[in-house]
């Protein structure tokens, strides 16, 4: 019998995966969530934070909260660092495309101005 390494708590991070299925039966996986301790209270804030804008952008598409049939859990894990990494490049890189799809030359302001101005 092979003898089993534990990891101390401190070394962890919990990792969720959570889908949100849609009311068209489509479904949606959302980033994975991460958190030392309590991965839950992640999970819950986005909800809140969605359900209160009504909107949600994951890559370059906007999910409307009314569509949202229910929100699952798909599994928690609580990863060491090095086998948390996979789910973090995904996260960043997921991260970053949204930025990038949301970058423009000027800020909406500066813009309505120029506008305003253009038409004195």
């Amino acid at each position: 019998m092979a003898e089993t390494e534990e990891v101390p708590r401190e070394n962890t991070l919990l990792v969720a995966q959570v889908r949100a299925n849609l009311l068209t039966g489509g479904a949606l996986d959302l980033l994975p969530f991460k958190h030392e301790q309590d991965v839950r209270s992640e999970v819950n804030k986005l909800i809140e934070d969605w359900s209160k804008t009504g909107f949600l952008l994951k890559e370059n598409f906007f999910y409307p909260w009314h569509q949202v049939k229910n929100v699952e859990v798909v599994w928690v894990k609580a990863l060491t660092q090095a086998e948390a990494k996979q789910y973090l490049d995904v996260w960043r890189l997921d991260l970053e495309a949204q930025k990038s799809f949301w970058k423009t030359r000027q800020p909406a302001g500066k813009k309505d101005a120029e506008k305003e101005g253009a038409k004195s």
